[in-house]
């Protein structure tokens, strides 16, 4: 039903392309900011270069480049792909709306695609749709179904021969009865008691010849006996997944008085396969009707060990009460899960086992009924209810920022108590409801007003609804009814908790069920991921057949084409999965050459498959391996680094690396909410220049890493800083320097570690990562600094003894913090991004309940270290979303500060630089194909073959695009002015006065003469000089620079309050404060000093003294901490005066000394400062 809504010839949902991912963002967030773009076209060899504003729609974008070119098709027609991927922008977004494009660290590639001349190579076709549904073709692995249909078959003919020969005859049952135990047999041993009391009847019938009365009571007898049979065979079909049933169903027997005021009762027949028998009728002191629809019956068959005498749990078996809204009834087989153990919270219809029986089946006898579920009626009872006050309101208020698995008892009675005056403004639906005291009807009646009346503030509120909290289906269709209005690209982004809470779903018809399957016909994008998702997640013991059906249908939805390419990807990561584990068991001198041998595995599955696209994205289509920039890396688990070549010529190779032994799943995690952090700070106006990397878990302890060019590992910075690099303040300042000589490359790299530095301390804070050291923590050429290895995280830091390893809050160090201001020249930059580590840290809080969500949605997923309550309350204590905003700026300051006096941290980094160096220096050498430790580092040299000029664009200060073409084989593209050029030129002069530069071209020119033109033609016959000459010239820092290290595509005018620049040229003392009163409480907040001195120029040791005056009885003094030896001081401290009933008349004095010398002071008119604003207040000379 779900594929034929999306029939193949709806060109709209079928387009069988992989769209670009694009986020909304109100107009005001993309604001002046532009792209640099060069669009490529059939019509020209050369592209067009086009500046483009972030908020211009794509549409738009293609008519002005149908301009441009002199061409006239429709613009409906007419696509942008990504160059070097087969990913297509979408033509009713922004261009800052696509992930891709904001991502991108360089000139943007893009080329113009007609529709007409596309392949729909990933569309579903006629053919897909009129495939019929065969659960038994997609499930191959439990192919015991079929084996035991043909055994079923079999045994059934002989007991017709036998019965056939019995009655033509008459001579004995024995062969009949043992053909019937066969049939038994087959079917996992199962005896009822019908089949063991008709055995015994047609046993005791008499066989003496020609005797018709005995005649008729064998017939009456094997009628009976296959009456029975029958029945057994039904009851089987019915209770597993069996690709069989019987023509014609048996009768069953008349209803029992069962009603709702009934208790529940059932007989326990038997444990089949366990010599015990038992016929014991169970009655549960329980009214049926008291039972929520939701019941799971779990029963449990305990042993007695022999040994110890303990009673031990030695199976399992569970079942709905009410599957298909119908009480059970009749007679159930339930296969039992033997030696395992069963966790209450995750009891759903989707652990029951129902593939095939185990060993030990457990048959119950259920009174017949044709009783239905009746839903209760949405019902409101108030009962005099009071209304809250103001301070319960503000209490609720708080608690809405909570998990619901963190409210205490007191705080659910108030909130349920209050049920009827929470709304949307203060509170939020999965906590009110999940405060519900019980599941009863006349409880669950009133839950369903309050879900009925609520009205929903954004679609993500509902994703606590889907937890293992909310059986109820009611509840869980609404929560799907709301995260419908996600849009796919929206959809992506939750997909890993969604999956997970598939297993709290109650059948696979579910509406979450629909939801994804739906979303998967629209979206290649969610499609691949979920396939991913779901064959990951069949490693869950209790829930594998569970998500095998779900692959089943998704892979049914798919179409031919898309399962295609799912089978492809699956066997190049088992492919690599032999790779990996063939490398790791090899000794030392042989692991090389088993890696070169195995690697022709990958060849000739190339050969074969000619492309495939890569489970980490399925836009990036690749044809095969570069053997020889293919090896593994040196550390525990030798993992691999295979260098793929791209299909989508000529944009280099797509470096990924395969692992063995670590558990990604965890990784998925954090990076997953990493990149909601930084979706939300972008929805702020805040680019924190986050590097994000995709990981992927392909199955049960392995999975795929995507590398980050132009990356390398702040250890290997230290060890070319030599012995005690990572002791040294200058190591990253020097590093940085060395790789951009030109002041704005230089200043741009400042840039992008400043905002990326801060993002990760942020995130890695919140999120209690674990395991830092300085290899694992990563820094790109043009600045950015990231994080990779999640393995710890949540505070679960490795400990000696009872000393714990990590011991800083995150990783900000001095040599941090010295690169930042420049070896404090620039002293002030520390106070910005104090400020921008708090204002980040403040936006992320404010959605601490979605994040919190996040996490409490993967608490059943297995992951080793999110597992219970206490690793939500960690992050919720970590978040403070009770605080206010002033709160957690002090708050978080002092993170830095512990951070950053953090010694162990510098020691943590020796230690590690050590054991780094005596490894690599030992007398034992590492294989030749070996890689450093360093995961994300791209090791080839960069080396530059060839430069070629290919277009300008006609403005006052013409920019010129340029093809670089690296001896690695890889090809970017660069714009560069005249003038830049000349300075390059200059620099060489200055640097090589003694080498023959080739000749520049003249800035003048002739008259009439074409002058971009002709320097377009000199600039090439330069460049080619340049680089074919010495090589010294050629692969010297300022060239490599120059065509290598390009600033960001994006042209932001402002892209958040937080600028850098020059130092300031006001050198008067001053201190910024924030000013806030309400309900007679009056608080300062203590932001920053700057310029501040002792009479001798020397920096002070500030101290802050206030009071509020009048102060007749001299009580209001507050003093802040002392701020060592520094002229830019900074706070973030809040000083607090209660019981102020007004501002008029009263005056703030704030006295700054440094070890008791006055060092400057400003007294402030209380009421006339603009309250909750940063403002500067001069600091004069003297106290007044």
């Amino acid at each position: 039903r779900i594929r034929n809504a999306y029939p193949a010839f709806d060109l709209k949902t079928n387009t069988g392309k992989i769209w670009s991912v694009a986020t909304r963002f109100p107009d005001h967030i993309l604001g002046k900011s532009k792209f640099r773009i060069s669009v490529w076209t059939d019509s020209s060899p050369y592209p067009l270069l086009l500046t483009q504003r972030a908020g211009c729609i794509t549409r738009d974008l293609i008519v002005e480049i149908l301009r441009c070119t002199n061409r006239y098709p429709d613009q409906e027609e007419c696509l942008l792909s990504v160059c070097g991927s087969d990913e297509f922008l979408q033509n009713n977004h922004t261009l800052g709306s696509h992930e891709s494009l904001r991502k991108a660290t360089t000139c943007i590639q893009l080329r113009l695609q007609n529709t007409s001349n596309l392949k729909q190579s990933l569309a579903r076709t006629h053919e897909d749709d009129q495939r019929l549904f065969s659960v038994n073709q997609l499930l191959e692995d439990t192919c015991a179904w079929r084996l035991t249909r043909r055994n079923l078959v079999s045994v059934i003919m002989k007991y017709r021969g036998q019965v056939e020969y019995l009655l033509q005859n008459e001579h004995q049952v024995d062969n009949v009865i043992e053909v019937a135990k066969a049939i038994c047999s087959v079917l996992c041993s199962v005896e009822t008691r019908d089949i063991t009391d008709t055995v015994k009847k047609l046993r005791a019938v008499p066989l003496v010849k020609a005797q018709v009365k005995d005649a008729t009571l064998i017939e009456a007898a094997v009628t009976e006996l296959s009456m029975a049979i029958s029945c057994l065979i039904h009851v089987y079909s019915s209770s597993f997944d069996a690709n069989f049933e019987l023509a014609s169903i048996p009768k069953s027997p008349s209803c029992a008085d069962i009603s709702l005021d009934s208790q529940l009762n059932f007989t326990v027949y038997a444990a089949h396969n366990i010599p015990e028998a038992w016929v014991n009728r169970i009655n549960f002191p329980l009214r049926i009707k008291a039972l929520p629809r939701e019941t799971m019956l779990t029963i449990k068959l305990l042993g007695v060990n022999s040994a110890s005498k303990n009673t031990e749990v030695l199976a399992w078996t569970c079942s709905p009460l009410y599957p298909k809204e119908r009480l059970i009834h009749g007679t159930v087989l339930l296969s039992m899960t033997l030696y395992s153990t069963l966790t209450t919270t995750m009891i759903t219809p989707g652990i029951c086992s129902t593939d095939t029986p185990n060993s030990v089946t457990l048959q119950i006898d259920f009174p017949e009924t044709n009783l239905e579920f009746i839903k209760p009626e949405p019902e409101e009872r108030r009962g005099g209810l009071e209304e809250p006050t103001k301070d319960c309101l503000k209490h609720i208020t708080r608690l809405s920022c909570n998990s619901l698995l963190l409210l205490s008892e007191e705080q659910r009675r108030i909130l349920w108590f209050y049920r009827y005056y929470c709304n949307n403004q203060n509170c939020s639906l999965p906590l009110v409801l999940g405060s519900a005291p019980s599941w009863d009807r006349m409880t669950v009646s009133e839950m369903y007003t309050v879900l009925r009346r609520w009205r929903f503030s954004n679609p993500l509120e509902a994703l606590g609804l889907l937890t293992f909290s909310f059986p109820d289906q009611d509840i869980r269709r609404t929560a799907v009814q709301q995260i419908e209005n996600l849009s796919n690209d929206e959809l992506l982004e939750y997909l890993p908790q969604l999956v997970q809470v598939l297993k709290f779903e109650w059948s696979l018809e579910g509406p979450l069920v629909k939801l994804l399957l739906h979303r998967s016909l629209q979206s290649i994008q969610v499609a691949h991921q979920l396939y991913w998702l779901l064959k990951n997640a069949q490693n869950e013991v209790h829930f594998k057949i569970w998500y095998q059906k779900l692959l089943a249908a998704l892979q049914f939805c798919a179409g031919k084409s898309l399962n295609n390419e799912f089978s492809k990807e699956g066997k190049l990561v088992g492919i690599l999965e032999d790779i990996a584990k063939k490398v790791k068991a090899a000794s030392d001198p042989k692991r090389k050459e088993v890696l070169k041998v195995e690697l022709h595995r990958l060849q000739q599955f190339f050969q074969e498959v000619k492309v495939c696209r890569l489970p980490l994205n399925p836009a990036l289509v690749v044809q095969g391996i570069e053997a020889d920039a293919c090896s593994y890396f040196t550390s525990n688990a030798f993992p691999l680094k295979i260098s793929f070549i791209n299909a989508n010529a000529p944009s280099g190779n797509i470096n990924v690396i395969f692992k063995i032994g670590d558990d990604l799943r965890q990784d998925m995690l954090v990076l997953q909410i990493i990149r909601v952090m930084d979706s939300i700070w972008l929805q702020e106006g805040l680019d924190m220049q986050m590097i994000i990397y995709r990981c992927l878990s392909t199955g049960k302890g392995q999975g795929l890493v995507q590398m980050v060019p132009d990356a390398t590992t702040l250890a290997k910075i230290h060890r070319e800083s030599g012995l005690i690099g990572p002791l040294k303040e200058n190591t990253i300042k020097k590093w940085f320097r060395h790789h951009h000589p030109l002041e704005s490359s230089y200043q741009e790299a400042i840039r992008n570690f400043f905002y990326s530095c801060a993002g990760w301390c942020v995130v890695t804070f919140i999120l209690g990562v674990c395991d830092r050291h300085s290899d694992n923590i990563m820094l790109t050429n043009a600045g950015h600094m990231f994080h990779i290895d999640f393995g710890r995280f949540l505070g679960h830091a490795q400990t000696f003894g009872s000393i714990r390893r990590d011991r800083a809050p995150f990783i900000f160090t001095s040599e941090m913090e010295y690169f930042i201001t420049e070896g404090g020249k620039n002293p002030q930059r520390f106070q910005e991004f104090v400020e921008l580590c708090c204002r980040a840290y403040n936006i992320v809080r404010r959605h601490s309940q979605l994040l919190l969500k996040l996490l409490e949605m993967m608490l059943h997923a297995g992951l080793p270290e999110l597992n219970g309550i206490q690793d939500l309350k960690y992050v919720y204590d970590n978040l403070r979303p009770q605080d206010s905003d002033l709160q957690a700026t002090s708050y978080f300051t002092r993170k830095i500060k512990e951070s950053l006096e953090c010694f162990p941290v510098k020691l943590n980094n020796l230690i590690h630089t050590l054991v780094q160096m005596s490894v690599t220096g030992s007398a034992k050498p590492p294989a030749p194909e070996t890689v450093p430790q360093e995961w994300m580092m791209l090791d080839a040299e960069k080396s530059i073959a060839r430069a070629t000029i290919l277009g300008f664009n006609k403005k006052s200060d013409s920019l010129y695009l340029v093809q670089v073409v690296q001896t690695c084989n890889v090809v970017t593209f660069v714009e560069k002015s005249f003038d830049q050029f000349s300075k390059l030129h200059s620099h060489l002069q200055k640097q090589f006065p003694s080498h023959a530069l080739p000749e520049f071209p003249h800035s003048w020119h002739l008259p009439f003469t074409d002058l971009e033109h002709k320097r377009v033609k000199d600039l090439n016959l330069y460049l080619k000089q340049l680089l074919s000459g010495s090589r010294k010239l050629a692969d010297n820092e300022l060239v490599l620079s120059f065509f290598l290290n390009w600033s960001k595509n994006t042209l932001a005018e402002d892209s958040s309050s937080v600028t850098l620049g020059p130092q300031s040229t006001d050198h008067k003392p001053g201190v910024q404060l924030v000013i806030s009163y309400e309900s007679t409480r009056l608080t300062i907040m203590l932001k920053h000093m700057k310029n501040v001195h002792l009479p001798d120029g020397s920096a002070p040791s500030a101290q802050a003294e206030f009071y509020l005056l009048p102060d007749p009885y001299e009580v209001s003094r507050r003093k802040t901490r002392t701020a060592p030896k520094s002229s830019d001081p900074t706070y973030n401290e809040i000083v607090v005066y209660d019981k102020v009933t007004e501002l008029k008349g009263r005056i703030l004095k704030l006295v700054v000394k440094s070890k008791g010398t006055f060092v400057g002071a400003v007294n402030i008119q209380l009421s006339s400062v603009q309250l909750n604003e940063e403002k500067w207040y001069p600091l004069g000379n003297s106290v007044i």
